[in-house]
């Protein structure tokens, strides 16, 4: 499989390997080191307003921004970040996050969440539900549409966006909630979907042709979020839930070369068995975490493009 040639240059040029064990302070160091390489030179996208919000979870604070853009907006969309559930703030997304804000448009609630290892699961899920919790109960508040919220998120958040959509719907139906789920769609970025022993025969794990995200690497963060969890656990292996029935219309994003490619391409298939509308936008030129890219390397600005397109029809803002 060929790669886009201006982001192969990149990865050629940018130290990715990880040397084992990983020191999680140094990583996250290096993680954000690369923020100026990504921005580019370009202005940040201007956006309406940011607002900086602090809720209450059940394992402490969670921290959000607000993002508003300028133009009139209905819908609310909740992202939370990647990072392997070990890597990642607010601040890593914040160029990504304006964009969506701006080109949906949407009001933007960007979210994080504890990380491991200092904080193994279910921190993360749990942190990602109250952040759902709060945004579904202020959308109209925020500027939205109680109506038209959705959840979006790229590899680890990915995870944890479909795993809160399925607690989400679980959580209507105990109630006996007539209206259904509160969720009108979600945009699964690259999502690691299925954290079991088993997933890591799949063909695309075994191939480890992701440059940016090699196996080992992959192990170490999934080792560390997982730290004596069950993997089966559908709240840290979506994937794993035996029903995914009633959930939102999903939009999931795969790459050729991507490790998780295989099992995000099951989660579709297996929302769309259970009667749930779902699609896969697959890109053979790129890859895991392109959509950070989009200031830097052309290939994933004009992926990024149409995936949001898509996402538009979907949650129906076109």
């Amino acid at each position: 499989m060929t790669l886009d040639p201006v982001l192969n240059a990149l990865l050629q040029a940018v130290p990715l390997e990880v040397e084992l064990p990983i020191d999680w302070s140094a990583q996250r160091a290096a993680s954000a080191s690369l923020l100026p390489l990504i921005l580019g030179s370009e202005p940040a996208t201007e956006v309406a307003s940011v607002e900086s919000v602090e809720i209450e979870g059940s394992g402490g604070p969670v921290r959000l921004r607000v993002y508003r853009p300028t133009a009139p907006a209905r819908t609310t969309l909740l992202y939370i970040h990647g990072g392997g559930w070990t890597v990642g703030d607010l601040d890593t997304v914040d160029h990504t996050i304006r964009y969506l804000c701006e080109a949906l448009p949407a009001v933007v609630v960007s979210a994080t969440y504890r990380l491991a290892p200092e904080h193994p699961a279910p921190a993360a899920f749990d942190d990602s539900l109250a952040a759902a919790h709060w945004t579904i109960a202020q959308a109209v508040q925020l500027g939205g549409d109680a109506s038209e919220v959705a959840i979006a998120g790229d590899s680890a958040g990915g995870n944890l966006a479909a795993a809160v959509a399925i607690a989400l719907r679980d959580e209507a139906r105990q109630r006996g909630d007539s209206a259904g789920h509160p969720l009108k769609a979600q945009l699964l970025l690259y999502p690691a979907v299925d954290l079991r022993p088993d997933s890591w025969s799949l063909p695309s794990r075994v191939a480890d042709a992701d440059p940016s995200l090699r196996i080992a690497a992959m192990r170490a963060t999934v080792e560390a979020y997982l730290a004596g969890s069950d993997p089966c656990d559908w709240r840290l292996s979506p994937l794993a839930h035996d029903d995914l029935s009633d959930l939102p219309a999903a939009l999931v994003v795969v790459l050729t070369v991507d490790p998780v490619r295989d099992e995000a391409i099951a989660y579709a298939r297996k929302l769309q068995e259970a009667g749930v509308e779902a699609e896969v936008m697959e890109f053979s030129n790129l890859t895991h975490g392109f959509t950070h890219l989009r200031r830097i390397v052309p290939a994933a600005a004009e992926a990024s493009d149409q995936v949001l397109a898509r996402f538009q029809k979907l949650i129906g803002a076109v």
